[in-house]
């Protein structure tokens, strides 16, 4: 009994890895006809598939030499607030506004 034949009696074979390993140019060209087929969708996909995606979050920062934070916000921050509330047509779900003194 040959020593390939010892080996196979003592483990489990797997037929289908066991073919692949023996059958390497099939499976090169499977995977190449599977990659080619993939790149070919991938590229004839209709750009409707991908929607525009618009994030409705608005970030305020507003900085001021000299003045406080309470003051900026009052005579600054609150005015652009109000004019950005006041577009219509546009749907914010989130508003987020900073005041701080600048340096």
């Amino acid at each position: 009994m040959s020593t390939i034949n010892k080996i196979k009696e003592k483990f489990k074979e797997f037929k289908p890895t066991s073919w692949a390993i023996t059958n390497k140019t099939t499976i090169y060209l499977v995977m190449l006809f599977l990659s080619l087929g993939g790149i070919y969708q991938f590229l004839t996909l209709p750009k409707e598939n991908f929607p525009e995606v618009v994030i409705p979050n608005i970030f305020v920062q507003t900085v001021y030499v000299g003045n406080s934070p309470k003051d900026i916000e009052n005579l600054v921050t609150r005015p652009i607030e109000k004019q950005i509330k006041s577009i219509s047509g546009v749907k914010i779900s989130k508003f987020t506004s900073t005041s701080q003194q600048g340096h």
